[in-house]
């Protein structure tokens, strides 16, 4: 979406440098990005503290572990070619 906006130019090239980016449109992205991941990251620091972030029971990881097919299984789907048995 195009959107005429007024930029500190000081600014926004002090950003370009710390993001390694070279266009403004991608100065600006890369900020925004900078702010929604930071929120991100304050949320889950939060989960974290408040001992409300979801973590696996030991029998939940160890159903997560378990292989789905048996071993060898996916071998011919791997190798496209039916073996002998």
């Amino acid at each position: 979406m195009k959107t005429t906006v007024d930029v500190d130019r000081e600014l926004a090239e002090e950003a370009a440098e710390i993001l390694g980016t070279k266009s403004l449109k991608d100065t600006v992205n890369g900020a925004l990005r900078e702010v929604v991941n930071g929120e991100l990251r304050r949320q889950l620091a939060e989960q974290i503290l408040d001992g409300t972030f979801p973590v696996p029971t030991e029998a939940e990881y160890r159903r997560l572990r378990e292989p789905k097919l048996p071993i060898g299984a996916a071998d011919d789907l791997l190798l496209g070619t039916k073996r002998p048995r």
